[in-house]
């Protein structure tokens, strides 16, 4: 996947009921370049977010309560709650009936895209609605953008319009290998490099190496390919190792799937080396994952959580007493 538009500039909104799927695609949005990503938990709270803040791009969950994503587009092109009805709409939907797909546009949304997305696909969503913006209509029965897929009609079928076609909007980011802007007042376009936040990568740490800190934001997990990690926890100024990681185990993954800090530290017992896996690319593979299973595996994590907590008291009161 190439980046070949500069997104540094807009505003996006993720709403939906899912943190997870909030998270994954808030990473998706910052490998595309986007540098202002804000998030809702329902429709009501992404309406009041944009009833304050300016945003050009919206990507709703289109299955939500208590208001579902079609209901958020048409209170957002009604212009009754927030000011920008022309805001740009993705909808995300794990259902591809057709009735699903022409409701949502009748609703006024911009693209719609079927679960289980990638970063690619969603990227592709995304750069078309920005720099191939369709007209935005405002009729008695219809707000939103232009449901016209072709200019004209098919043969045999009768032409409905009765006014020439609206003229097509501006692109709303500067389009592939377009001259840069004239005006003195606009900064010159910064080139976008590919990002590498999806690519995985060797890493070698010697003995008694730290690889992370327990209570440190984790942005990657480890596969061990040679050597032992030890992971453990400081109880009370004391050093509780929990276990070990050996050839082929993974350590690191569980902040990158419940966002939560590293639970524990881990540290290289001998010459290690270990394939470096970025949250990009993890939670690439488990977006993937319904929705209900990501549940089980957070719930799981959590109870993981506490009861790594507990053992580290138990082996640091057990230490105390063997002293």
């Amino acid at each position: 996947m190439q980046i070949d538009v500069d997104l540094g500039s807009l505003t996006a909104l993720i709403i939906d009921d899912s943190r997870y799927a909030r998270s994954f695609i808030k990473t998706a949005l910052q490998s595309f370049g986007f540098r202002t990503i804000l998030e809702a938990g329902d429709g009501p709270t992404g309406l009041e977010t944009m009833r304050t803040t300016p945003v050009q791009l919206v990507i709703v969950d289109h299955d939500m309560s208590p208001m579902n994503g079609i209901d958020f587009t048409r209170y957002v092109r009604s212009g009754d709650l927030v000011p920008c009805i022309d805001v740009t709409i993705l909808m995300v939907s794990g259902d591809a009936a057709k009735e699903t797909v022409f409701m949502a546009r009748n609703a006024g949304v911009n693209e719609f895209l079927v679960k289980p997305i990638s970063a690619e696909s969603l990227y592709r969503r995304i750069r078309n609605a920005m720099i191939n913006p369709k007209a935005f209509v405002q009729t008695p029965g219809f707000t939103g953008p232009d449901r016209r897929s072709l200019a004209r009609p098919p043969a045999g079928i009768a032409e409905r319009r009765t006014r020439p076609p609206l003229p097509k909007p501006p692109p709303l980011v500067a389009p592939p290998g377009s001259a840069p802007s004239s005006s003195a007042a606009a900064p010159p376009p910064q080139p976008v490099k590919p990002p590498t936040a999806e690519r995985t990568s060797h890493r070698k740490f010697a003995a008694g190496q730290v690889i992370f800190q327990e209570g440190e934001r984790g942005d990657v997990a480890y596969v061990v390919e040679s050597g032992r990690v030890a992971i453990f926890k400081t109880v009370d100024g004391a050093k509780v190792v929990l276990g070990q990681i050996k050839t082929n185990g993974v350590f690191g993954e569980m902040a990158l799937i419940d966002n939560e800090p590293r639970m524990a530290s881990a540290e290289a017992v001998e010459d290690t080396t270990c394939l470096v896996i970025p949250m990009a690319a993890l939670k690439a593979q488990i977006g993937k994952t319904p929705d209900l299973v990501i549940l089980v595996l957070e719930t799981l994590l959590h109870d993981i959580r506490k009861m790594g907590r507990e053992l580290g008291q138990v082996r640091a009161a057990l230490e105390k007493r063997r002293a």
